[in-house]
């Protein structure tokens, strides 16, 4: 895993690549809400120790034109409006308002979403980018967003009062590579990764808890000042498997799946004596976890949850 030094396109929903077939679209679409409702279960549980707070709604948006074959896009998802909700996440609000995959996005507090002026070349990220931006300013401002959707059953307005909790999006990057990252608000998780941990939840869990640590831990402003040697891309790395594993017992996750995708992840990719020697190998990575889970073990508990020291330091710090 690393830090992304470039921005990546920070939205909830995936650009995908080109699929042969309706299923396809329709099976990323389910790895994205597998992605989603991990990091949104994540994000909720370690609120009260997160010092950068955002509202979420608890759904994925998708934007027609980030598929590349619009028609099969349309046959695979049925889009009421140009952009619609592709997944529902289990507990969220927007699954307590009765909002159902499939919905079109048509207004944003009496902004009409058709009228955005877009370049065609820019629609698939510029367009669901300012969504999140108008989204971003109604919640933050007020706590609340009136919206309008298309449904099944005809109009609908509804008021939006998302729940504050750990500011972070999470998108399904399409390569085939076992690869992830953090640019300081956004979590990338490969489409091959999702597949290398289709069966177990909780090691997806920790990719996940892992690359959230970065942001969480403003590691990419540490790393773009100036710190871009390998002792402290190291050094951030290690701090990313302390905090990863407390943010998983928050959430409930099995921390022993931490564990075991570093173990299968460190065999399938280690570079043994060839490495850069920004990260450690995976038995010393497991070393470093199990300390923090003996940690864990002992610490004193507040409504079900432990506060990370990490985090703990760091609001102390500012």
């Amino acid at each position: 895993m690393r830090i992304v030094l470039m921005i990546a396109l920070a939205t909830t929903q995936s650009t995908f690549a080109a699929a042969p077939d309706v299923f396809a679209y329709k099976a990323l679409a389910r790895e994205d809400l597998r992605l989603s409702t991990i990091g949104y279960r994540l994000a909720a549980a370690n609120t009260p120790f997160c010092t950068r707070k955002s509202r979420n709604p608890g759904w994925v948006l998708h934007d027609k034109a980030q598929y590349p074959d619009a028609d099969m896009a349309q046959a695979a998802f049925g889009f009421r409006a140009a952009v619609a909700v592709s997944a529902v996440i289990p507990g969220g609000t927007a699954e307590a308002l009765g909002i159902k995959a499939g919905d079109g996005l048509s207004a944003i507090n009496g902004i009409e979403l058709s009228k955005l002026p877009f370049a065609q070349r820019d629609l698939a990220s510029a367009r669901l980018e300012k969504i999140q931006t108008i989204f971003g300013d109604a919640l933050g401002s007020s706590g609340t967003a009136e919206i309008a959707l298309v449904t099944s059953e005809g109009q609908k307005r509804i008021t939006l009062a998302p729940p504050a909790m750990c500011a972070s999006r999470f998108w399904l990057d399409t390569k085939s590579g076992l690869d992830a990252g953090a640019d300081g608000i956004s979590v990338r998780v490969t489409e091959g990764l999702l597949a290398f941990t289709a069966h177990d939840d909780g090691q997806l869990a920790a990719i996940v808890a892992h690359e959230m640590a970065h942001n969480l831990l403003g590691h990419r402003q540490r790393v773009s000042g100036g710190g871009k040697g390998r002792g402290q891309i190291l050094a951030t790395e290690i701090e990313a498997d302390r905090l990863s594993v407390w943010l998983m017992a928050n959430a409930g996750y099995d921390t022993a799946a931490a564990l075991r995708f570093a173990e299968r992840y460190g065999r399938k990719t280690d570079l043994g004596i060839f490495s850069d020697g920004t990260h450690l190998r995976w038995k010393n990575r497991q070393r470093v976890m199990r300390q923090e889970i003996a940690l864990i073990a002992q610490a004193e508990t507040s409504s079900g949850l432990r506060a990370p020291p990490l985090l703990t330091a760091l609001e102390i710090v500012k």
